[in-house]
């Protein structure tokens, strides 16, 4: 048992830095088998240089495999709370922001503060040969944006979707202008003009303007 030990002992100590958590067991072991060797040969009077050797060399394994371990799951710990704080962070970041505006008024998104000017429901300026059907008006809706951004932000009419009744209304773009796009240097403004094809019954219509296609925040306009 003598021997076992401190071949157990020795192995375990080698290999603790690098098997730490799984040579624990074995350590106990070692240790174990040199305590009952060093106990018979005690009695027996029977040299006990290994059995020493052995529960010296288990011992100094045990501690560092205990104390790697401990250490490793503090570092693990941190790193853990470091983690969830960081995802809890950008959580409340991208929260999602809904926002409800009626004509006139203004709302912010993604540092871009867009105010719905004017509206023309019965707007009637377009080319001769666009076609629009008969249970539908064209909708015209005027914007003003301010990027409060320290870098240029860009707007298109691709940012906006009409609804009528909770339906999707089609984009219409057989007008002059009809795709507007503008890049808004940083602290400055610029307007933009949507149009939309809405069926003449509709008894609620919503514009909803939104960054993009990536998260369902939005800024929705409710035209009376």
């Amino acid at each position: 048992m003598g021997i076992a030990s401190f071949v157990i002992g020795l192995t375990c100590l080698i290999l603790s830095p690098f098997l730490n958590i799984l040579l624990i067991l074995p350590a106990i072991l070692a240790l174990t088998l040199g305590i009952i060797d060093l106990v018979i040969k005690s009695k027996k009077k029977e040299p006990r240089g290994l059995s020493i050797a052995g529960i010296v060399l288990s011992t100094i394994a045990l501690f560092i495999c205990i104390l790697i371990t401990v250490f490793v799951f503090i570092i693990f710990d941190n790193v853990s709370n470091t983690v969830t704080n960081s995802l809890n962070s950008l959580s409340e970041e991208v929260q999602v922001i809904n926002k409800t505006c009626l004509v006139g008024d203004s709302a912010t998104l993604d540092d871009i503060t867009v105010t719905l000017v004017s509206v023309d429901k019965y707007f009637e300026d377009y080319y001769d040969y666009a076609y629009v059907d008969e249970d539908c008006n064209i909708l015209q809706a005027n914007f003003e944006f301010e990027n409060t951004d320290d870098y240029s932000k860009y707007i298109s009419y691709s940012n906006f979707k009409c609804y009528a009744d909770k339906f999707s209304c089609d984009a219409f773009y057989s007008v002059e202008n009809g795709y507007f796009s503008e890049t808004i240097p940083e602290g400055k403004k610029a307007r933009g003009t949507v149009y939309f094809e809405v069926p003449k019954d509709a008894k609620s219509i919503e514009i909803e303007y939104t960054r993009n296609s990536y998260d369902n925040s939005k800024i929705t306009f409710v035209i009376d």
